[in-house]
């Protein structure tokens, strides 16, 4: 009798087992089934909803370039304006590059001579257009002197900051000029230095300061 009622009872717990795994499973199936997407050619992926992080813009200062002392920026460096220089006057020798502010226009004259003359050529330093053209007799000094290779030369901004750090850095630049001495390349720069004009020479091959004056 007792056997019977084991038997019974162990009857009843694996029924009542089955049943609780079959209502799991269902469950189970149907909380998948909303969050799973099947494909005919795949396994199935599971999705997970994640919260994404608040995006915040930035405004980038490089994507707004204004001027801040109204002037218009240089386009045209040293090597440009020989290059339009030597659009000119293509079989020409550079024998002298001066670079000017004047009246808020910042401008280059390169000078050369060839075999028929002398030539000048005055270019807008912020556009890169040529304001004036000019062809004369060469003088002899020019003719003597080596020419320009800027690829060998300490570049004018490297001048300029060798005159600023002999003068202090309230000097304001005027302009420079680049000319060969025989055969020594030298920068003149003029500079302003609490309304006093300040002369400072400068070796183009190894930025050595050669002299500095005052205008009298």
């Amino acid at each position: 009798m007792k056997r019977k009622i084991l038997i019974s009872i162990l009857s009843i717990c694996a029924i009542a087992s089955v049943g609780t795994i079959s209502w799991y499973a269902c469950c189970s199936e149907k909380e998948t089934v909303s969050t799973t997407i099947t494909s005919p050619d795949a396994e199935p992926i599971t999705m997970k909803k994640v919260p994404l992080p608040e995006i915040k813009v930035i405004p980038n200062s490089q994507d707004k370039v204004e001027s801040t002392d109204g002037v218009p920026p240089i386009l045209v460096d040293a090597k440009g304006a020989v290059n339009l220089y030597k659009r000119q006057y293509p079989t020409a020798q550079v024998k002298g590059i001066t670079f000017e502010t004047q009246d808020g226009r910042k401008s280059y004259e390169v000078e050369g001579v060839s075999s028929e003359a002398g030539h000048s050529v005055t270019i807008d330093a912020t556009t890169g257009q040529v304001l004036n053209a000019a062809v004369e007799s060469a003088q002899e000094s020019m003719v003597q002197s080596a020419a320009i290779d800027l690829g060998n030369l300490i570049n004018p901004d490297e001048a300029t900051q060798v005159a600023i750090a002999i003068l202090g850095s309230e000097a304001r630049l005027i302009r420079w000029e680049l000319e060969t001495k025989g055969y020594v390349a030298q920068y003149h720069v003029v500079l302003d230095m609490r309304g006093e004009t300040m002369y400072v020479t400068i070796d183009a091959n190894s930025s050595q300061v050669i002299e500095v004056t005052k205008e009298r």
